[in-house]
């Protein structure tokens, strides 16, 4: 949007627009820009909050009243944090799966991936029992293990296999996280004693205490190295929350 905002100026039609990544629209100086400190698909905060969702959307709005641009405002609110339901904390988050010594391995990359497999085989069974439940899944281009395998192969350096309808390796990672954080996030809401985890506390438990989240590390670093444009663009910016680096 950022960019294709200087050409509907140039045609005399205003605009403005909510940021999630402050860097890009740093580097892109769209006329009229709120940056809001939310975390990546949220840019109005936490759903089913019409109030403050509305006020994130009248902030943005109100950049037409200023004079000049390029502006960049800053959206001075944090998310209102979520009533704590049963079983909402770091507590009942633990990782449920119980790993077997790994004195055999003869790589810390490998004792991550081992342990990453078992998690993902762990957290399958719960993610099962709610898409019979659900009758439906929210990932979108690969299953758990695909997805799984898909990071696995690229840890270790082999070729990657990715469906033809997405463009790039770099677009395939990209996906396949989303799916991999989806399937984390859809695994816990399907535990009988869990309540809507408050996304905050998910993600510091998904990126600091899961074997998944040490994955997607790892892959965000192999591709910060990478000659690759694209890779390099994926693994600095849109992989790993700035806040969970």
């Amino acid at each position: 949007m950022g960019a294709l905002a200087h050409y509907l100026e140039a045609e005399e039609l205003p605009t403005t627009q909510i940021s999630l990544i402050r860097e890009h629209t740093e580097t892109i100086k769209p006329p009229r820009a709120l940056w809001v400190p939310f975390e990546l698909g949220r840019p109005l905060g936490l759903p089913n909050d019409p109030a403050f969702q509305r006020r994130v959307l009248l902030a943005a709005l109100e950049l037409f009243e200023l004079p000049e641009g390029p502006v960049l405002v800053d959206f001075s609110d944090d998310v209102p944090e979520q009533a704590a339901g049963p079983g909402n904390s770091l507590d009942t988050l633990a990782c449920p799966v119980s790993f077997v010594p790994l004195s055999q391995e003869k790589t810390e990359t490998e004792k991550l991936l081992s342990a990453f497999r078992s998690e993902v085989t762990e957290f399958r069974s719960w993610y099962d029992l709610g898409l019979d439940k659900r009758g439906y899944s929210a990932l979108a281009y690969f299953s758990p293990d695909a997805a799984g395998r898909l990071m696995m192969d690229f840890v270790q350096g082999e070729p990657l296999k990715f469906p033809e309808n997405i463009s790039s390796p770099a677009a395939a990672l990209r996906f396949a996280a989303q799916d991999l954080k989806a399937f984390y996030y859809a695994s816990v809401l399907s535990r009988p004693d869990f309540a809507l985890p408050d996304a905050s506390e998910f993600n510091r438990w998904f990126w600091q205490k899961t074997a998944a989240g040490r994955v997607l590390k790892a892959v965000g670093e192999i591709c910060l190295h990478s000659k690759d444009e694209q890779l390099r663009m994926t693994g600095g910016m849109l992989l790993v929350p700035f806040d969970q680096a």
